[in-house]
């Protein structure tokens, strides 16, 4: 019974795994080297668990070829189940440095032990290494099992202990998700341990498979890369649903911010300066706004605030906290440049005839007001 229990579970696992490939499939044909390596860990889980299954479904089962599909299925059972952990330190790696020959520097001290464990794999069919099938047709651990364990919780080590040492150079809630995702194949791994016939080992990985989708890849697909903010196209999802809701909230403050003078800063100081002065603004943002308040980037030197507001008082107290944190930015010592925003803002109403373009377009023109009727004082200013 233990044995159609476990075919059910990976079966499960399964659907949510394809849930998944479907997901990202549909959404993009270009694909970044993290997410090429997480649709292949996420397809060699499948696998794993569709061999695990084809033990369990033959496993005791009368017949030559029952017998000959238990032996195949256990040999690429575990040929592919250090697959997924070496990929998993390919990825950590990359999740990391975000560069793909820092990346693959690893290369060789990864990819000698899946050799070897396929080597150990195809040899167990004859020689019962890891795993033998007796005259029944029933499956066995070999004296060799122990070693395809140590293979596989070396590779997660590794990617632990990797984690751990560049925990200060990763974001938090990727650092958190790196750090938990061997949890539950462990937890499931004791389990099986003390319960011999279950399996729930890849059933955990799946399982850290979607937290990772969830917690990552999917969280980057609405991220700017560089400031942490959202990206425009979650901007565009937000404020559409802002806008059609009537009830939470009755209305919105939507604030476009611009950086004044961005080019001179690059022309200046160079690009990567640039982009230390966009993270800058995107922090003062963050800090400006409180945790019921939207912060996205519009593109290039551009940003978008959406909080909710019952008038434009409070929409007016959040440009000025955005004043002030940039201030402070500027008040710091040996500072190479000055921060100084326009800002256009403007109260809309929820659940009426209005749209994001609409709202987008009002408060862009009032931005663009702004810093002409800053230009020209400023001009009057030098002439006297």
């Amino acid at each position: 019974m233990a044995g159609y229990g476990n075919v059910i579970t990976n079966a499960f696992s399964m659907i949510l795994l394809l849930i998944i490939l479907a997901n990202m499939f549909r959404r993009s044909r270009e694909y970044l080297p993290d997410q090429k390596m997480f649709l292949t860990l996420v397809i060699a889980n499948i696998l794993i668990l569709i061999f695990d299954s084809m033990q369990w479904i033959v496993d005791g089962k009368p017949g030559s070829i029952s017998h000959y599909v238990n032996l195949t299925s256990n040999a690429l059972y575990y040929m592919l189940q250090i697959l997924p952990c070496g990929l998993w330190c390919f990825y950590v790696r990359y999740q990391i440095k975000m560069d793909v020959k820092e990346m693959m520097r690893a290369d060789l001290l990864l990819k000698i032990p899946f050799l070897v464990n396929a080597v150990i794999s195809i040899l167990s069919c004859f020689y019962g290494l890891y795993f033998f099938v007796d005259n029944m047709n029933y499956y066995h651990r070999g004296s060799l099992f122990w070693l395809s364990v140590v293979f596989t919780y070396s590779y997660f080590l590794y990617a632990t202990i990797f984690v751990l040492i560049n925990r200060k150079k990763t974001e938090k809630n990727i650092f958190i998700s790196l750090i938990l995702f061997p949890l539950p194949p462990l937890i499931g791994s004791i389990f099986q341990v003390l319960h011999y016939g279950y399996a729930f080992i890849w059933s955990g990985a799946a399982l850290s498979l979607i937290m990772i989708y969830i917690n990552i890849q999917k969280n980057q697909l609405y991220t700017d890369h560089l400031t942490g903010l959202y990206n425009r196209r979650l901007l565009d999802i937000h404020l559409t649903g802002c806008l059609k809701n009537n009830t939470k909230p009755d209305s919105i403050g939507v604030i476009m911010i611009d950086i004044d003078k961005f080019k001179n800063i690059n022309d200046m100081f160079g690009h990567l300066i640039g982009d230390q002065a966009l993270v800058e603004t995107a922090n003062a943002l963050k800090k400006s706004i409180s945790k019921t308040g939207f912060t996205a980037r519009y593109g290039g030197d551009e940003f978008v605030v959406v909080i909710p507001a019952d008038d434009i008082s409070a929409v007016e107290c959040a440009v000025r906290a955005i004043e002030k944190n940039i201030e402070q930015l500027n008040l710091r010592e040996g500072v190479l440049y000055r921060l100084h925003l326009s800002m256009g803002y403007e109260l809309f109403k929820c659940g009426r005839d209005i749209t994001k373009c609409d709202v987008l377009s009002r408060i862009d023109r009032q931005m663009y007001d702004e810093k002409f009727s800053e230009s020209i004082v400023k001009n009057q200013m030098s002439l006297h």
